[in-house]
């Protein structure tokens, strides 16, 4: 082929990270002039390079010589050129191959190049864990494709991005994020859809999830398959992401066993990513929602928790809730869950990442035993009340022991920014707090009147006694 050949660079569709509100494009290949233009003895060739805006077909970068050198007298040769785009798009960069004639009625005239289409230039975050991360919701929702969120799929080409997300169309077999079937709807195509709007440049996602990958497929310490396959897509993809969103844990509640390692692992995957990226990449994760056929409460209980402390022990990690939302099955989150799902966790990342209003949701800050009969909940991350649901009968999700057993909650009240539990009895000795610990928690969670956030689930937090109940 003549006229300007791209044979390194970023490829149509691709969306590259972009730093301060621009990105640096690179490309390079070989030009040469075709036989016509030998055969009237054209006396040189320039390739040059441009970016036009695919809205309006207005320059974004007017065309430009490339860095050049002759390899065949001067009518061939090899070509590069750097790029400075801001952030934005959908972008198409052109390339032609430009002569001057010595005849002075046709002074100017150009040959093709090649194109890349509808490149943007924006924020990447990775998408990573198991199932509902993946995506596994078989209903129906209005979650429509967006021309800025476009998706680096497992076959290793950047696409526009629709449902399903994980599936394996010309995947490598032997990657380790392989379904053994096509997957479904996940939360990824509604946040990447919200996020762009916040921040008015296109969202590009990188799928690296698997349904049922326990945290070892993630561990670098241990079997660590899938972690290696995430930083090497990274890597594919320029090497720099704005964020890892994360969606993993049900397989770890199989056994309390596992469930007790979960920290341990999470927290080594959290440090590694960052280390091998050269970057405090942040962690954006969810809690784990419920499983309706889970024998393991307690197991349940501990991963919740785990990944609620993560939130507050580990720098530029965050953790929203989700057992509020329905279900399509016995565990995997519905369609419409999953659009609610993404377009949360994109206000909670507008917040971090582009300085929007924060958002976030009630996190456990202090558990008191204030008189005999009554705890008080005081929350992190609520300017306001709670909307409560039933203070009598209805069971509210909490659980309270003591050193006799389980105490009945009496009544459940809101107060801004706490929650009071009144109890059946006087607690005795030390006491432990719950909410929403089980595999298949209560649905009647109480809820944050501003963001109406469910409290993050916590597991056995220990209840402090006030002095003068303590002279009682």
């Amino acid at each position: 082929m003549f006229g300007v050949l791209i044979e390194k660079g970023i490829s149509d569709w691709q969306i590259v990270q972009q730093h301060g509100g621009q990105a640096d494009l690179y490309f390079e290949g070989h030009f040469c002039v075709p036989q016509a233009g030998l055969n009237v003895g054209e006396p040189h060739a320039v390739p040059r390079i441009r970016v036009m805006n695919e809205q309006d077909n207005s320059p974004v970068i007017p065309w430009r010589d490339c860095e050049y050198q002759y390899t065949e007298g001067r009518h061939a040769g090899e070509w590069k050129a750097m790029l400075r785009v801001p952030a934005g798009g959908l972008y198409r960069i052109e390339t032609g191959l430009f002569t001057t004639w010595n005849r002075p009625d046709n002074p100017f005239k150009q040959f093709r190049g090649d194109i890349r289409l509808h490149v943007g230039v924006g924020d990447l975050f990775v998408i990573a864990g198991q199932s509902n991360a993946a995506g596994c919701a078989r209903d129906q929702a209005y979650d429509p494709v967006d021309l800025q969120v476009h998706l680096f799929r497992n076959r290793q080409r950047w696409d526009l991005a629709c449902h399903p997300m994980n599936e394996s169309t010309e995947a490598d077999p032997e990657a380790p994020n392989t379904e053994m079937g096509n997957s479904g709807a996940s939360p990824y195509l509604s946040f990447g859809r919200h996020y762009s709007r916040y921040a008015g440049y296109p969202v590009g996602l990188i799928s690296t999830a698997r349904g049922g990958s326990p945290i070892a497929n993630w561990d670098p310490a241990q079997n660590g398959n899938l972690y290696r396959e995430m930083l090497a897509r990274i890597r594919a993809c320029g090497g720099d992401i704005a964020g890892i969103l994360w969606y993993q844990g049900c397989t770890d509640t199989d056994t309390i066993e596992q469930a007790q390692r979960y920290q341990e692992c999470f927290y080594r995957l959290v440090k590694k990513t960052r280390q091998e990226i050269d970057r405090e990449v942040p962690f954006f994760t969810f809690q784990l929602n419920r499983y309706a056929q889970g024998l393991l409460d307690e197991a349940w209980g501990i991963v919740r928790e785990v990944q609620r402390r993560a939130a507050q022990e580990l720098d530029r990690v965050w953790v929203l809730p989700t057992i509020q939302c329905a279900t399509s099955d016995e565990i995997h989150n519905s369609a419409l869950s999953n659009v609610y799902l993404g377009e949360i966790l994109a206000k909670q990342c507008a917040g971090v990442l582009l300085g929007k209003a924060e958002f976030a949701a009630p996190d456990l800050a202090e558990a008191v035993l204030e008189s005999k009969h009554t705890v008080r909940l005081r929350f992190r991350n609520t300017s306001a009340g709670f909307v409560v649901y039933g203070e009598k009968t209805l069971p509210c999700g909490f659980t309270v022991e003591d050193e006799v057993g389980k105490i009945d909650i009496q009544h459940l009240r809101g107060e801004k920014g706490c929650l009071l539990l009144d109890l059946e009895r006087q607690p005795v000795g030390e006491m432990k707090v719950s909410f929403c610990y089980e595999a298949d928690p209560c649905r009647w969670q109480p809820k944050d009147e501003v963001t109406y956030l469910p409290p993050l689930a916590f597991y056995q937090v220990a209840v402090e006694r006030r002095k003068s109940d303590e002279k009682e």
